[in-house]
């Protein structure tokens, strides 16, 4: 087993762990979700184990779908970057399975909503770099119907896609510094809707643009 394979499983596993130590220790109701101007929403504990459970299996099953992809012979050409992603997810995961921790034994010691969103950007960061590099696939990367039928207006796509990444997550986790709270969740929104719907539009026309030069 590789080192990277190791700790996608130790980043999975962690999750669960840490539920399980401090179990007995945590209020009856936790904070689960901070909402824009709507304060915090409360669960019962025992949900916070549907979460590490779901970390869990996403460290074993996203190796696995490499295997069942129709397209899996491509996954030789970015399989360490598929590991990279796996492992950055895992471990964005497990930082948010700790602040949900911290939150329920030592509430407001932290600002949730700056963090959490400064942590998604600088993920959005990470993924801008890598997405040029994943190749044609059912799993990961920018799925559009059009990018999936051309393997190169998937290219075009996650080199978009990953320029949009990059610069959306560092508007994305400047904002979460400086940016006011009740402004915060609009301007996200509205990058997450740029980053989502301009790839999309346009695998759509260099497709038919392809399509117009092989009609030639």
């Amino acid at each position: 087993m590789s080192k990277k394979r190791f700790g996608i499983y130790i980043f999975a596993a962690l999750p669960l762990i840490m539920v399980s130590m401090v179990y007995q220790k945590l209020p009856p109701l936790v904070p689960i979700q901070w909402q824009a101007g709507e304060g915090i929403r409360y669960s019962e504990k025992w949900q916070l184990f549907i979460v590490a459970v779901l970390c869990l299996g996403m460290g074993i099953l996203m190796p696995l779908m490499a295997k069942i992809d129709p397209r899996r012979k491509n996954y030789e050409k970015f399989f360490g970057v598929y590991e990279n992603i796996i492992l950055a997810v895992e471990i964005f995961m497990t930082a948010m399975v700790a602040i949900l921790l911290s939150e329920s034994m030592n509430p407001s010691k932290i600002p949730v909503p700056r963090i959490v969103s400064c942590g998604v950007g600088l993920f959005f960061v990470f993924l801008g770099n890598v997405m040029p590099k994943v190749k044609s696939n059912f799993f990961t990367g920018i799925k559009t119907p059009w990018a999936l039928c051309s393997e190169s207006v998937w290219n075009k796509t996650q080199r978009l896609g990953g320029k949009l990444f990059f610069f959306g997550g560092v508007f994305m986790a400047v904002s979460a510094i400086f940016m006011p709270l009740t402004v915060m969740p609009y301007a996200i929104g509205t990058v997450l809707f740029v980053v989502i719907l301009l790839p999309t539009i346009l695998s759509c026309f260099w497709y038919q643009e392809e399509g117009k030069t092989r009609e030639k």
